[in-house]
């Protein structure tokens, strides 16, 4: 039996200022809010963006036992309503794409858009299982496991280019508490929206790496194909597309927030 989880308290999180409707952003596992500092910049000013530290990640509380999606959106809301946004855009990688899509399938009248990039409402798991993964973390800690992670995340010509966000992500995961990290891996372990897909009212732009072999194209193709109101794109790159590509990832993203 897993411990019951405690609310989300504190949770670290970062706003920019701007005009217009705010932009909360969700980084995926092994991340903190960190993920977006090579996409800020192609932003600018346009809109006010709040990102924020997932639960057991970077600096918001790590709280013991399994995490569940459920409990990822309440913690979501919780941050929005902290800082008075009562309808936002919404824009999540990976397991931050399933908490975008559980918010915007519970609370529609709150997201306005909807961004969702390397997800899917349903993740195949490693080869040794999430169980394998939460267990080998826990024992042996984050530093073994983030030369696989790299590798999965990242294009080889990207993760071998010398670019220092590869260097400073890993660094993130590295450091990152292994009680957290085994936490969100039981989300991914669990969770499955598939039943929850035709809840999602917001258009939603989902955006895909044409080299990323976790939720490859025809995986993001089929999730915007099940969404009532959603369109599908590709980025030459890995898992990470506002990493790899931060300029065409924000192209994409203000064109489909300002449509």
């Amino acid at each position: 039996m897993t411990e019951p989880t405690a609310p989300l308290a504190p949770v670290h999180s970062e706003r920019t200022e701007g005009s217009g409707r705010p932009l909360l952003l969700v980084h995926p596992i092994g991340a903190s809010l960190r993920f977006w500092d090579d996409l800020l910049p192609h932003l600018g000013a346009r809109m006010p963006v709040l990102r924020y530290d997932l639960r057991g990640h970077g600096q918001s509380a790590v709280t013991p036992g399994d995490y569940r999606l459920e409990q990822l959106a309440d913690d979501l809301l919780d941050v929005a309503d902290a800082q008075g946004l009562d309808r936002f855009d919404l824009c999540g990688v990976s397991i931050g794409g399933m908490v975008a899509l559980a918010v915007a399938a519970r609370a529609p009248g709150r997201v306005h858009r909807l961004v969702v990039s390397s997800s899917a409402p349903r993740v195949a798991p490693p080869p040794n299982g999430w169980d394998g993964r939460r267990e080998a973390a826990l024992q042996g800690g984050m530093a073994p496991l983030a030369g696989p992670m790299a590798e999965r995340m990242f294009s080889a010509a990207f993760r071998t280019s010398g670019h220092p966000t590869v260097g400073a992500l890993r660094a993130v995961f590295e450091g990152m508490s292994p009680v957290g990290y085994a936490g969100a891996c039981a989300v991914l372990r669990d969770a499955d929206l598939t039943p929850q897909l035709a809840q999602v009212q917001a258009a939603t732009l989902v955006v895909s790496g044409l080299q990323d072999p976790l939720c490859p194209p025809e995986k993001a193709q089929a999730l915007a194909d099940a969404l009532p109101r959603a369109t599908h794109v590709s980025l030459d790159c890995g898992h990470f597309p506002p990493v790899e590509q931060p300029a065409a990832f924000a192209q994409h993203l203000l064109h489909h927030l300002s449509a």
